[in-house]
């Protein structure tokens, strides 16, 4: 009777293990897809709606405007250009459905900043982003 139970138990926690491990396994091979699509190509932006903003106040202190460039490396570095040709890189995490950007200010007191979006949409023609940093709100589509 003894013997039955801990047969029970030892087959309960093994199924439990390889359970937990196969879903660990699906989470980070889900996580290697996604980066790759982010990091295939130059992503182009095609449509900005944002909160409205006041007269002084710029997302980071860089304009996000439609047929801006943003490219993801495998390297997780990433690079951004503007229309009026100033550059912005740093690098990009990706934490399950959020992407965070660390660069630097965009001021001159030499301190990185973060800028966190939740990915909406993502696949190899389209980038759906929804920025959930601090003001000012807003959302992008890039293709």
């Amino acid at each position: 009777m003894k013997t039955s139970k801990l047969l029970k138990i030892t087959s309960i926690l093994l199924v439990a293990t390889i359970f937990s491990f196969s879903n660990s396994n699906a989470q980070e091979r889900n996580k290697r897809q996604q980066e790759s699509l982010l990091s295939a190509k130059k992503w182009t932006i095609v449509e900005v709606k944002r909160k409205k903003l006041g007269k002084l106040k710029k997302m980071d202190g860089f304009r996000l405007e439609v047929g801006n460039e943003f490219s993801l490396g495998i390297d997780h570095k990433f690079g951004y250009k503007n229309n009026d040709y100033e550059y912005m890189s740093g690098k990009w995490v990706l934490n399950g459905k959020e992407l965070l950007l660390i660069h630097d200010a965009r001021d001159a007191t030499n301190r990185l900043e973060n800028t966190v979006y939740k990915i909406k949409r993502l696949s190899k023609s389209e980038l759906f982003l929804k920025r959930i940093s601090p003001n000012p709100k807003g959302k992008i589509v890039f293709r």
